[in-house]
């Protein structure tokens, strides 16, 4: 297994299909980095971790890394240990009375949690050298991304906390059966991840 840190996350507005893609790149070796298309909400979470930002409200990677926490001996590790049909898989490696329990997660779900319990990210000899890229190749690639989700924490907070206010009072209407009001707050939500999209 190689270690790896989180060198960047870049957006990409002119891709095929528009979104963000993490770079992880080993700790001992600045040459190739290997890069992994993750999700918005997901690029959000990575990126308050990297900056170590707590809201004053648990998000989703928040809570369940408290709920690991407190319910086991805590994370050991993640690895990517698999590459298929251009797919990443990931387990996390959860200590416990038992050992070390392995759970099958997303890379981008895994590397929110290290990040938050700060602990080792891995991935596999075979998968890094397999799917890693030069360096020189990132620093091409960035002349056409977007600024980094790290250098936009502000408006990362503020979307982030929005984003917990609307799914809060989504679930507050629909429970109170105000399934008007329930329309506009998901026509809110889906306007913010349009936005989120396009920026």
């Amino acid at each position: 297994m190689i270690e790896v840190i989180v060198k960047n996350i870049l957006f990409f507005a002119q891709a095929t299909t528009p979104g963000y893609t993490l770079f992880l790149q080993t700790k001992d070796d600045s040459q190739r980095s290997l890069p992994i298309v993750v999700g918005q909400f997901e690029a959000q979470a990575i990126a308050l971790a990297l900056e170590q930002i707590h809201l004053d409200r648990p998000m989703t990677h928040d809570l369940l890394s408290q709920v690991i926490s407190s319910m086991t001996d805590g994370l050991e590790s993640v690895v990517i240990q698999k590459l298929k049909e251009g797919t990443f898989f990931a387990e996390l490696n959860v200590r416990s009375e038992r050992g070390i329990e392995k759970i099958d997660a997303r890379p981008s779900d895994a590397i929110a949690l290290a990040l938050r319990a700060q602990v080792p990210i891995k991935v596999s000899k075979a998968v890094f050298e397999e799917a890693s890229i030069p360096m020189p190749t990132i620093a091409n690639v960035q002349e056409t991304a977007e600024p980094t989700l790290a250098d936009n924490v502000n408006e990362i907070t503020r979307k982030a906390e929005l984003r917990f206010d609307l799914e809060h009072d989504l679930r507050e209407a629909i429970s109170r059966e105000d399934y008007e009001e329930a329309a506009m707050i998901r026509d809110r939500l889906k306007a913010l991840s349009l936005s989120e999209m396009r920026r």
